[in-house]
């Protein structure tokens, strides 16, 4: 299982310059649509599109990470309203991993099926694949799957109300 955390940290790093590249790109691109459109009075058309795609992978690969690092809302309000035996709370916060665990399957099982649909569309400025947007789904949805079980194993959502140990 070491092993399994080991790789998973590798790719979370990697994955942590992958949305850095991608907010870099695109406050460039940002800057350059607005120096074109305002200065220049030639707006480009692919930028916003771009951008659009930035965002979907950001978002979806960055809820991967963001799982692994316990920085998304989890049960906190309801142990700090209700004090828990630690064992039911134990047992509350392992029930939520599984609910995570089995809505990144849902999420990944039907974003395949999108995925198969929208392969053959085109983007309407760019005329990229459809695909390359969407795949991010699918992406994000097994990195959230793989960081939770990591997360549960490393006992991050264990009592110690999300904090590594």
């Amino acid at each position: 299982m070491k092993i399994f955390v080991l790789v998973m940290d590798k790719i979370n790093l990697l994955l942590k310059f992958l949305i850095g590249f991608l907010l870099a790109a695109s406050l460039v691109i940002l800057t350059w649509q607005i120096i074109s459109r305002e200065l220049l009075n030639t707006p480009l058309s692919w930028s916003s599109e771009l951008l659009r795609y930035f965002l979907v992978w950001i978002t979806f690969v960055g809820a991967g990470l963001a799982i692994r690092y316990a920085k998304l809302i989890r049960l906190e309000f309801l142990f700090t309203l209700v004090k828990f035996p630690p064992k039911v709370e134990k047992g509350l916060r392992g029930l939520a991993a599984l609910i995570t665990i089995g809505f990144c399957i849902i999420i990944l099982m039907y974003s395949i099926q999108i995925l198969e649909i929208v392969h053959v569309q085109k983007s309407a400025a760019m005329h990229l694949p459809m695909s390359i947007s969407y795949i991010a789904i699918p992406l994000g949805s097994l990195i959230m799957l793989l960081n939770t079980v990591v997360a549960w194993v490393e006992g991050v959502w264990d009592m110690d109300g999300g904090e590594q140990v």
